[in-house]
């Protein structure tokens, strides 16, 4: 977890306020179940008694539940790129990384993320041998709830993690990566993660700052077992005023992490595409643009492999927050309905 020297009241704010924040859940999730209604217990009850498997029925039920939490919406997203289209034909499992900017309304989005993804593996005829989610959130989410929801959550991909920022549970992380490292390495699970996580409410802190480092360290531990690791940013965007039922998604370039003898190498992803990228990322891409992957080097010098994860997590962080800028470009510009899907 990051370590914030000289932000004593932010460490003491959150510890304070964890426990009060757990019992709002409580309350909150009362109150939502004696109101839910008799068709979303219906469909809560039958996913909470399905087989995660890859399967045509499980993939068949993944898409309607992800439809059903994602309808009423009208998204702008870069489809005629067809990036993931290009992913579900490829045996490969992948990590989604995703800005946190909403918490209500970034679960909705991930469902539409998951409907889009869904369709791509039928299409690609992967309807028994596609990698299944799993969805990295705060384990307060899943404790929270009741025992029939909490286990349908777990069924469609929830893995529960200590999200505090200052007083996280490294024992019990470390518990829930090593299976969702195993069938990653085995390209039997794709990941999909907020790297933002608690931090997203801190807006006084730059993109970077926000940036976890949790997800760099595992690409980098799972380097050295798998070939390379594929990770896919993801940008959320909302629309305000006139526009506020319209969002934005951007589905960015895949980057792709090797480990080639000493060296980790890279692929570039958005940044030579956007014109949000930094200069310093840009300039250090186009000296390389022949190759088609760069190893990762500060001043020159190839970086070790023992300090390659900030790198890593820097390299994620520019493009994920190129895919969120790259979303609210979308639903800023005039509107074509080419363009535009309705969920």
């Amino acid at each position: 977890m990051p370590s914030f020297k000289g932000l004593n009241v932010y460490a003491s704010s959150e510890k304070g306020f964890h426990g009060l924040e757990y019992t709002f859940r409580i309350i909150a999730n009362r109150f939502a179940d004696l109101f839910e209604s008799k068709k979303t217990k219906m469909i809560t009850k039958n996913i909470a008694q399905i087989t995660p498997e890859p399967s045509e029925k499980y993939l068949t039920q993944l898409e309607e539940i992800s439809r059903y939490f994602s309808t009423g919406k009208t998204i702008d997203v870069n489809t005629e790129d067809k990036i993931l289209e290009d992913i579900a034909l490829k045996k490969d499992s992948i990590i989604f990384i995703m800005n946190h900017s909403n918490q209500t309304r970034d679960p909705s989005m991930l469902a539409v993320l998951s409907t889009l993804l869904t369709q791509a593996y039928k299409n690609a005829g992967k309807i028994d041998n596609f990698p299944l989610p799993k969805i990295i959130l705060n384990q307060d989410i899943l404790k929270t709830m009741n025992p029939t929801k909490r286990r349908a959550f777990e069924n469609f991909g929830a893995v529960g993690i200590d999200a505090n920022i200052y007083s996280g549970d490294k024992s019990v992380n470390a518990r829930a990566f090593l299976p969702l490292m195993r069938d990653f390495v085995r390209n039997k699970s794709n990941i999909f993660i907020f790297p933002e996580g608690k931090l997203a409410i801190r807006k006084d802190l730059d993109f970077n700052s926000r940036f976890q480092i949790g997800i760099a360290e595992l690409i980098n531990k799972v380097l050295g077992i798998k070939k390379n690791v594929t990770v896919v940013p993801v940008g959320f965007a909302y629309g305000k005023g006139n526009n506020k039922a319209l969002t934005g998604m951007h589905i960015g370039e895949p980057i792709v992490f090797s480990r080639n003898g000493e060296n980790t190498t890279t692929t570039c992803g958005n940044i030579l595409k956007s014109e949000f990228g930094m200069p310093e990322y840009k300039i250090f891409f186009r000296k390389h643009k022949d190759k088609p992957e760069v190893a990762i080097t500060d001043a020159g010098i190839p970086v070790r492999q023992e300090e390659v994860t900030e790198y890593i997590k820097s390299l994620l962080s520019e493009n994920l927050e190129i895919c969120s800028k790259e979303a609210e470009k979308r639903i800023e510009r005039p509107i074509d309905p080419s363009e535009i899907i309705d969920m």
